[in-house]
């Protein structure tokens, strides 16, 4: 599949997600641009913080988590290419952007088993076609290594669309909706894969899920980090 995909960009050059020029996916001219989240950072959800200073989101949140960590702020030309993401199955943007994860990963040094991934609901698979989610964590497992497991958890119920809601209401709305599956996850260390992270409620409650189900552990890794208060905006580069 992926000799195919390399034949038809030679044949149909791609555009890149985030500007539109010709030549790749995600070029390196948006890539030089994405503003990337670094230290000092929250040791759990990776928010950018001053140096000695408390996270407000986990102080308000006790995130089930063990930690999380995102490659760049959600904005920019990085939005366009996940905004696009959402709406089209493109295997070599998820290539791109799964690569950044895989050097962020190799700088954490958490001890992974296997690859999960925000799933989504029956009713909105059927709808896409597809979970961006699931593209980047298939990629980055193959980068890394790593098993990939997309039935590790599941979406029975549909639930309302994160951007739609308010805070508050984003974690209501995804409490009890994932199930993770037992003889998969039973003991092992968890890599939950998502594209975005706002306020952290759907990783959340998909470590939740997943802990419940035994995982020893879940580490959480998103392509992008919404600051959507303006917050630390000297603290990326």
């Amino acid at each position: 599949m992926r000799a195919v995909h390399t034949l038809l960009d030679w044949l149909f050059p791609p555009r890149c997600a985030g500007c539109g020029a010709l030549g790749a996916p995600w070029c390196a001219a948006c890539d030089g641009r994405a503003r990337r989240l670094v230290e000092p950072l929250c040791a759990c959800c990776g928010l950018p913080l001053a140096a000695g200073a408390q996270c407000a989101a986990c102080k308000a949140n006790h995130y089930r988590f063990d930690a999380a960590r995102s490659w760049a702020v959600y904005d920019g030309e990085l939005r366009q290419a996940l905004l696009s993401l959402k709406r089209r199955r493109n295997p070599g943007l998820a290539d791109a952007l799964a690569g950044k994860l895989a050097g962020l990963l190799e700088e954490q040094g958490w001890q992974v088993d296997l690859v999960a991934t925000v799933p989504l609901d029956r009713a909105r698979l059927a709808r896409r076609g597809f979970n961006q989610a699931a593209l980047l964590a298939e990629s980055l497992a193959a980068a890394a290594g790593l098993r990939f497991t997309p039935g590790a958890l599941v979406q029975p119920q549909a639930a309302r669309p994160q951007h739609e809601l308010s805070a508050a209401q984003r974690w209501r709305n995804l409490q009890g909706s994932f199930v993770a599956d037992r003889r998969e996850v039973l003991g092992t260390r968890v890599l939950l894969v998502d594209d975005i992270m706002t306020t952290g409620a759907t990783l959340d409650a998909a470590a939740t899920a997943l802990q419940e189900a035994g995982a020893h552990t879940v580490h959480a890794l998103t392509v992008a980090r919404s600051l959507f208060d303006g917050r630390r905006a000297d603290l990326v580069r």
